[in-house]
């Protein structure tokens, strides 16, 4: 794998511009200049005054009307999903999963890369600097794929925490159903499956662990899936890894009712105390969807000071219930803010911070504890921020701080009369505005343009890749297609079963 390039030694004096850090406060700062060093913030002071080196040179880059804020933190994503846009209608998860699992025919290094591309430019073009990516590939990544992964983030300039992802159950195993209520023919499919093996999972991660080891902005997270679809020994070998490695988990947790159904009971049915017996959970770990968290849950996740991230978009398009997240965040809990998946939705994450906000109202009718547009958007930058494992150093315009920055043209329209700033971005801001983006210190966005690669190639090369991998999955999907009326009502049916909490909404 190449370096990363030198890019941390040029420096910058940025002008002319308002900036929101999105800190402690809300407040927004105006008539300021900041200066980048090394590839963070060096100072933040009134403008005209000396820069902060003794010598050197440095760029400045002066703006007229614009706004500064900390570069946005996409806490969980699948890039995998970037060449099948457009293909998920939506579904309950665990019928979504079966489609899934028939994409999973094998990817060329092309595939992988041109979809961690076009994943990392749309999130660019929207002032998303950082990503969690939840890579699939097959049923145990390669090493060469998850390298192929790395190469790309580094080289269009993005920040990434790259978690393979990996399971060792057999689907027909991770439902709360009777399997022999399904035919005979389907129950033998699935019965005769052997399940990928969990040393191979593992002799991959020490390999990547070893390449990787002393990457800058790009790193190696665990990406074991939810625990209804791992094994025992899985969780134990991935306890024994995180320890070992000091990295944290990052997986699925409580997306579906379906899951909530299959909570251990020796655990009180807490699935974070099960984790935790395991040593995943932690202030390195991040559970995604968190939707069917129980109250000990909730005060579990508080408790160990474990990430759990919104998919508030996602759990929509699939039906899987509203997390609740105001809850989560008056208990205590961190939150960060994700897209999933890009087969369905888009990665803009001001979108994303909006649905939070406005969904969080829909369960309670006191609007003193409604959430904010500030506190939406920093689910995206400090929730996201201790997602990726540095708190304090991104999602924050601070002296010190990694310079991930996007800066927002705010003669758009979008801004046009000013109002309050914060209303703008959550309410009106479609990600169009952004028009500089830095990641470390580089400028890997100008002008709406990327820097570093070239957009145009990748746009020419990702439909044949995708149709070619359609063609690829067309037996796979015969098979889904022809099971699916088997397992729907099935699962329809464990839905509608009565549990002690409710995250699905009921007119009467």
């Amino acid at each position: 794998m190449n370096t990363p390039s030198d890019h941390t030694k040029r420096r910058f004096r940025i002008t002319g511009a308002k900036i929101a850090p999105l800190g402690a406060s809300n407040d927004v700062l105006d008539g300021m200049d900041f200066w980048i060093a090394d590839g963070r913030i060096a100072a933040i002071g009134a403008a005209g005054l000396a820069p902060p080196f003794e010598s050197g040179s440095y760029e400045t880059l002066e703006f007229s009307n614009a706004l500064v804020l900390p570069g946005l933190i996409n806490s969980h994503s699948h890039s995998t999903s970037a060449l099948q846009r457009g293909k998920n209608a939506g579904a309950p998860l665990d019928l979504f999963v079966m489609e899934a699992m028939a994409r999973r025919s094998p990817q060329t290094m092309d595939h992988v890369r041109a979809g961690v591309l076009l994943h990392a430019i749309e999130m660019l073009k929207h002032g998303v600097t950082g990503v969690v990516d939840h890579f699939r590939h097959g049923a145990v990544p390669s090493v060469e794929a998850v390298l192929t992964v790395f190469q790309a983030y580094d080289d269009i300039g993005m920040r990434a925490a790259v978690a393979p992802m990996f399971e060792d159950k057999k689907y027909i195993d991770s439902l709360p159903i009777d399997p022999e209520s399904l035919p005979e023919d389907v129950q033998d499919r699935w019965r005769h499956m052997k399940p990928p093996s969990a040393h191979d999972y593992f002799a991959m991660m020490e390999e990547i662990g070893d390449e990787v080891r002393d990457q800058g902005r790009v790193k190696l997270m665990l990406g074991v899936d939810g625990p209804q679809r791992c094994t025992t020994q899985l969780l134990e070998m991935a306890g024994d890894f995180a320890a070992r490695h000091q990295v944290g988990l990052h997986t699925h947790l409580l997306e579906a009712k379906t899951q909530a159904l299959m909570a251990p009971p020796e655990f009180e049915g807490s699935f974070v105390a099960y984790l935790n017996h395991f040593g995943l959970i932690g202030p390195r770990s991040s559970l995604a969807h968190f939707v069917w968290g129980t109250d000990r849950d909730i005060e579990l996740a508080a408790e160990t000071r474990v990430n759990v991230v919104n998919n508030p978009v996602s759990n929509l398009l699939l039906g899987s219930g509203l997390q609740p997240t105001a809850r989560m965040l008056e208990a205590g809990v961190s939150v960060g803010l994700g897209s999933d998946g890009c087969s369905g939705n888009g990665m803009n994450m001001f979108e994303h911070a909006r649905f939070s906000m406005l969904l969080s109202r829909i369960s309670q009718p006191d609007c003193d504890r409604w959430m904010t547009a500030p506190q939406a958007l920093r689910l995206a930058t400090t929730g996201g921020a201790a997602v990726m494992g540095e708190p304090g150093t991104l999602g924050v315009i601070e002296v010190g701080a990694h310079a991930d920055l996007a800066i927002l043209d705010l003669d758009s329209p979008t801004y046009k009369p000013m109002g309050d700033i914060w209303n703008h971005l959550v309410m009106f801001e479609t990600g169009d505005s952004v028009d500089t983006v830095f990641v470390g210190g580089e400028i890997c966005l100008q002008g709406g343009r990327c820097t570093k690669i070239d957009e145009d190639a990748v746009y020419a090369q990702v439909s044949e890749l995708a149709e070619r991998s359609e063609l690829d999955s067309a037996q796979n999907f015969s098979v889904t297609r022809r099971e699916r009326p088997a397992f729907q009502p099935l699962i329809v049916e464990a839905l509608q079963r009565d549990i002690k909490i409710n995250r699905f909404a009921r007119l009467a």
